[in-house]
């Protein structure tokens, strides 16, 4: 005895994976679309304008989009030692960073600087009051 199932098997789970996979495309693109900051925009197209575009014609639109956003703000490397299989997760070695350390900070040098004019101005007058003082007998 053979047991067949009532349901035929017509190529459907091909066509299932592909929906699911446009389906997360449209909605990340969604997603990165209003999480985008209205300045990086693709393209200087509105922020909102883009979040409709991927609603509405919602596979090209996204895809648009995407495509848009990395283009735009994609960065040129410097030096390529090959291919970047990271992508945006890549450090970008020419990113701004933070001082090391206090010392590599103008700034913090700069006030240090002014602190130490200003505490030996203090002690010059100090020093000048002390000795136009004379001694009590």
């Amino acid at each position: 005895m053979t047991v067949t199932s009532s349901i035929a098997y017509d190529g459907w789970v091909p066509r299932l994976i592909l929906v699911i996979l446009l389906v997360a495309v449209v909605v990340y693109a969604f997603v990165v679309a209003v999480r985008m900051d209205p300045k990086a925009a693709p393209a200087g197209i509105n922020k909102w304008v883009w979040v409709i575009f991927t609603i509405i014609p919602p596979v090209i639109g996204s895809l648009i989009f995407l495509i848009a956003n990395y283009v735009t703000n994609a960065r040129p490397r410097a030096s390529s030692s090959g291919p970047d299989f990271l992508g945006p997760l890549a450090r970008d070695s020419r990113a701004p960073r933070g001082p090391m350390a206090p010392d590599d900070d103008l700034d913090f040098l700069r006030e240090l600087d002014e602190e130490l004019r200003r505490a030996q101005y203090d002690k010059k007058l100090r020093d000048h009051e002390d000795d136009g003082k004379s001694p009590e007998n």
